[in-house]
């Protein structure tokens, strides 16, 4: 009877028992559910916006990556050609003054100095620096200056340094770091914490630890939402630095690559004015007079301004608008009287020196006191407000002219 009665406690017993496991089973599988489903939800959403975000980086950078060096290449060729028409020139040249001097032995030593200062092999001379100014391959140079800014693998350029922060494989990289934050399996991420405090098979995480009874339904849940909410501005902290630091690269490569640019550029035409007027002197002084060569308007493969004879490094290059063309006020304006101010008040600009007041999208405007109308109105182009080339001229009273043939507006 005892034997009975003990099997009998045993079994409402184990029936009690399992009854309240099932009970809190079921109840516990539901939070189970609840936080994994938070969980997973979260880390798609966020794993999606990285990868748009790294496909629309990347994608602006190769784009950038090739302007650049499409610019360079045409300016390169440019160049070459240039140089090759000189030197055709020169010997053609030559060529007349020996068959008028070859017979003459007063010119004899003139004739020989002069050819070793149009030949690009004799060391020193005006053609060989000019030469050496437009080679990629000259240690030093200008050319070769600008070249290895805009190339992706050269070690310590600032194209390089914007290919490394948008690569999601760069150690140390910004997008590297972006990409590992939000990398569930990643180990030590703010979104590994998440995936194994939401999962009851992890050792001594949250819901581990309510699946062995050492946190209340309750506690749990507290917990859990603590560290969600903890890990999530975290994780927003870090992709905003990671942003941040990109941006950041992404202005400093462009402002490197656009002053690199200026001075290529700018040396190389003084380099060339400086050779052609040594070679065209020595010419008038030996024989009584100089040589003419045509003005070189440097092709980057895009709209330009040269102000002065200056190119102009402009972030944002003219464009065409309804026939017309624009260019970007801020550089333009500062260009012509550093130190000018803009105030802009929604879509209103104001300068004080000289005095304009104009308006996004309207064709009115007053300079210095008189009302005028634009030929076309002022737009906002990739956050830069853009004005026709009346509108330079009428505030400066400056000479300025658009040339299409060689894609550059002219401001004297």
């Amino acid at each position: 009877m005892k034997g009975f009665q003990r099997i009998f406690c045993l079994t409402v017993t184990f029936i009690l028992l399992f009854g309240m496991a099932g009970n809190a089973s079921a109840a516990s599988k539901k939070i189970f559910d609840q936080v994994r489903n938070e969980y997973a939800s979260y880390e798609k959403k966020t794993k999606q916006a990285y990868e748009a975000y790294n496909e629309k980086t990347r994608k602006a950078y190769e784009a950038y990556r090739d302007k650049e060096r499409a610019s360079y290449d045409t300016f390169s060729k440019q160049m070459d050609a240039d140089f090759t028409k000189l030197t055709k020139l020169l010997d053609e040249d030559l060529a007349i003054l020996q068959s008028q001097y070859g017979g003459n032995n007063d010119y004899a030593e003139k004739l020989r100095k002069y050819e070793r200062e149009i030949n690009p092999s004799f060391l020193g001379s005006p053609i060989q620096k000019y030469k050496q100014s437009i080679n990629p391959d000259f240690l030093g140079s200008y050319m070769m200056h600008y070249k290895n800014a805009v190339n992706e693998n050269y070690l310590g350029g600032p194209m390089l340094a914007y290919k490394n922060a948008v690569n999601e494989n760069y150690l140390g990289g910004p997008m590297t770091a972006y990409k590992n934050t939000v990398n569930e399996n990643f180990l030590g991420s703010p979104m590994t914490k998440l995936k194994n405090n939401s999962r009851d098979s992890y050792l001594d995480g949250i819901m581990q630890r309510h699946k062995r009874g050492k946190l209340s339904q309750k506690e749990a849940l507290k917990q859990w939402n603590a560290l969600f909410e903890k890990e999530r501005k975290q994780i927003q902290s870090e992709i905003s630095k990671a942003n941040k630091d990109i941006s950041r690269t992404i202005e400093s490569t462009t402002d490197k690559i656009l002053a690199q640019k200026y001075k290529t550029v700018n040396g190389i035409l003084d380099q060339r004015e400086k050779s052609l007027k040594a070679i065209s002197d020595m010419r008038a002084e030996y024989f009584g007079e100089g040589i003419t060569f045509d003005t070189l308007i440097p092709d980057l493969g895009e709209y330009q301004v040269m102000m002065d004879g200056k190119w102009l490094a402009l972030h944002q290059p003219p464009v065409i608008q309804n026939g017309e063309v624009l260019v970007p006020l801020r550089a333009i304006f500062e260009a012509i009287h550093p130190g000018v101010k803009l105030q802009k008040k929604g879509d209103v600009i104001t300068i004080a020196k000289p005095s304009v007041k104009m308006t996004i999208n309207s064709k009115k405007a007053t300079v210095n006191g008189k009302d005028i109308t634009l030929s076309t109105a002022p737009i906002i182009v990739n956050g830069q407000t853009m004005i026709p080339l009346q509108l330079v001229g009428a505030s400066f009273g400056n000479s300025v002219q658009w040339d299409p043939k060689v894609k550059t507006v002219f401001i004297d």
